[in-house]
């Protein structure tokens, strides 16, 4: 089930602000090689800082970021922009996947699926993402989702944003995808905890079959759904870790 009734608040441009936009909390370097890297790296390890951004010339980023030839740095790099200038690091809390470049920008997913066979001229590069956010901003989340929805550079269906809140058992989903011609959160859902009991605002949460493989469903294939109880499992699973 669709949410239509969503105000314009529910659509992003696809030309919005990629690295630039980011909140202030995040710590802003001039990058001057990779010794200078490795000390702040190491020096922002035991602030427990969870993204840095870097600035550095277009050139330089394209030689850190090189596929045929990943670099040390390229690995800890979650996004990079060469006409912003920017890349932003990720401290490492668990392995990413691949990075997949647009026409001047770079971004991993925390998570992705698509199709294990493409078609001949298919893009090599996931359907379906998720992106999880712990202290992240909207303004971050909303960089993630215009990436991965433009058809230029992420090309994906759909993104899904999982963002967990610090200071209470809340985890908010947002499901966004394309629709005409515009990028469209179409489902938002809430699961909260009060005492023992957990509520869930909108379920189940549905991935379209020919969303994820790429292609209309044949006899016996149906869209992916995520119950009221796998969304609660997946929440306790997360609140344990939390402490809740």
């Amino acid at each position: 089930m669709e949410q239509d009734n969503m105000d314009d608040s529910s659509y992003l441009d696809f030309d919005g602000p990629f690295l630039t936009n980011l909140p202030p909390s995040i710590r802003r370097y001039t990058y001057h090689g990779e010794q200078q890297f490795s000390n702040i790296f190491e020096s922002e390890s035991s602030t427990n800082s969870e993204l840095i951004l870097f600035h550095a010339s277009k050139e330089t980023i394209e030689a850190l970021f090189n596929p045929d030839q990943e670099t040390p740095i390229a690995k800890l790099c979650s996004s990079f922009d060469t006409k912003e200038r920017l890349f932003l690091i990720t401290m490492p809390s668990k392995p990413h996947s691949a990075t997949i470049r647009g026409d001047d920008r770079g971004k991993q997913p925390d998570h992705g699926w698509g199709p294990r066979r493409r078609a001949r001229g298919e893009p090599d590069s996931p359907s379906v993402v998720l992106e999880v956010a712990y202290s992240e901003s909207n303004s971050k989340s909303n960089s993630d989702v215009r990436f991965w929805l433009n058809p230029n550079e992420g090309n994906a269906n759909i993104c899904l944003t999982l963002q967990i809140h610090k200071s209470r058992p809340e985890i908010r989903i947002e499901k966004w995808e394309r629709r005409q011609g515009r990028i469209y959160r179409s489902e938002v859902t809430y699961i909260t905890k009060k005492g023992d009991h957990s509520n869930v605002t909108h379920h189940p949460i549905n991935i379209p079959f020919e969303s994820l493989l790429r292609r209309p469903s044949e006899r016996g294939e149906r869209d992916i759904e995520f119950s009221r109880g796998q969304l609660v499992e997946i929440a306790e699973t997360i609140w344990e870790t939390q402490g809740w």
